[in-house]
């Protein structure tokens, strides 16, 4: 069976959603293995995310990625999306 590849949108999504897992936040390779990516593709994402204001460093540690509110946004809209398509 043949898996389609994810589409750029579709890949944020997963991101997100592995840091919403972790709400108190968490490193790249947590991250990575949420989202499945390997960590060096997972690196230039969460710079992708950042740079859009999805995902945020810590405040405490800068290794420690959180998801921030328009990340959330992302996510519910992504989710209405998703819903509306099926």
């Amino acid at each position: 069976m043949a898996r389609t590849k994810r589409s750029r949108i579709e890949l944020y999504a997963d991101v997100l959603n592995a840091l919403r897992v972790h709400h108190e936040g968490c490193r790249i390779t947590k991250l990575s293995y949420g989202a499945n990516m390997p960590v060096d593709r997972m690196k230039k994402t969460v710079e992708e995310l950042i740079s859009h204001g999805l995902v945020a460093r810590s405040v405490e540690d800068a290794g420690i990625y959180v998801l921030t509110l328009r990340g959330w946004d992302f996510l519910e809209a992504f989710k209405k999306l998703a819903m509306f398509l099926e």
